[in-house]
């Protein structure tokens, strides 16, 4: 799979994982550290760079979270989309030619140019457990105050994908790119349920269990939360979710968060899957 495939208008970027550790959370999207010209494996992929230049504009500049904690350590794993719009590019001249060197005639170079306006992330499991009402974290890293029991919807065992960060630049939050993105994320996690899932290797999924704090599950039937800020919940309603009471409320750079669910349809991608279908059943054993 590539790292980064463009369509017109939505870039997808799958989990960069070492590749960020070139990544330095103190600088902005703009400003970091030039890449081994040498070895493009290193590089970080400006589809990246787009998603945090969205953030930055949005969680940093208008919601004053610190630019140190916006990048985090799952941004390594996750799996991104950013959305684009056309905007007209300013030149000296209204209009701009390219000579052709094999005797073809002149053609107007586009006058258009995209810009990143929008964007949003899918963290695969395992995670954490669920903060504590009333508790207090840094954006989306939680650490200490956790619950150890289970919610209304969620009993400890069954493995979700996470979507987060979604976000729009104030110019387009009319225009449907926050529906965009979380359709495309949705249907791509619908249509490719064992993608979203870590490594198959057999080690690394033990070491992975262990790892998944108390016990929670790695595979994947369908669950998704949202850690929603509670000023739109009502928009992440219109897209399907619904709010877990149980988890209460919990601050994330000093923002009132709540915990929000949707269960999605993947059967029939499951039994459709080439390693469904080759006799191997779930990467963990389930059926």
């Amino acid at each position: 799979m590539s790292v980064s495939t463009r369509s017109e208008f939505v870039d997808f970027i799958v989990p960069l994982r070492e590749r960020l550790e070139l990544y330095d959370p103190t600088k902005p999207p703009s400003d970091q550290p030039k890449n081994d010209a040498a070895d493009i494996t290193r590089a970080i992929p400006q589809g990246f760079k787009d998603a945090m230049s969205v953030r930055e504009e949005v969680f940093v500049t208008e919601q004053s979270v610190p630019l140190e904690n916006e990048f985090d350590e799952d941004d390594k794993r996750s799996f991104h989309w950013v959305a684009f719009a056309s905007v007209p590019a300013k030149h000296s001249s209204p209009e701009i030619t390219a000579a052709e060197d094999h005797g073809q005639a002149n053609r107007r170079v586009s006058n258009s140019t995209k810009i990143p306006i929008g964007t949003i992330r899918l963290v695969p499991p395992p995670h954490p457990p669920h903060p504590t009402p009333g508790s207090h974290h840094k954006i989306d890293a939680l650490e200490g105050d956790l619950r150890t029991d289970s919610t209304s919807v969620h009993d400890k065992k069954e493995g979700y994908i996470k979507l987060g960060r979604l976000a729009v630049i104030p110019e387009f939050r009319k225009a449907g790119i926050s529906r965009l993105l979380v359709d495309t994320a949705l249907a791509y996690a619908r249509n490719h349920p064992y993608e979203v899932m870590p490594g198959w290797d057999p080690a690394k999924l033990e070491s992975m269990k262990l790892e998944s704090d108390r016990g929670v599950n790695i595979d994947w039937n369908g669950l998704v939360l949202v850690h929603a800020q509670v000023g739109v919940q009502k928009v992440w309603r219109k897209y399907g979710f619904e709010t877990d009471k149980s988890m209460g409320s919990w601050e994330e750079e000093g923002i009132e968060h709540v915990g929000m669910w949707r269960k999605l349809d993947v059967s029939a991608a499951r039994r459709r899957s080439k390693v469904w279908l080759g006799g191997m059943g779930s990467p963990l054993g389930s059926p």
